[in-house]
């Protein structure tokens, strides 16, 4: 069960490890798991962010 992306969790625990080393970063950084789903019929989608797992599963796209 993914529950979003385990690759954004490691993407923000590596900056805050840092921060908290007292290691100097330009900028911190973060991110989300985003998901699309589409309905081939109608044309519509829609645009997920912090997905979980059946999103991730179930939708037509993650990034």
């Amino acid at each position: 069960e993914s529950n979003g992306s385990s690759s954004m969790a490691t993407v923000c625990a590596g900056t805050l490890a840092l921060m908290d080393a007292g290691v100097q970063i330009k900028n911190p950084v973060s991110g989300i798991a985003m998901g699309l789903i589409t309905d081939a019929e109608s044309g519509k989608y829609a645009v997920l962010s912090d997905i979980l797992g059946d999103e991730d599963h179930l939708g037509d796209m993650d990034f």
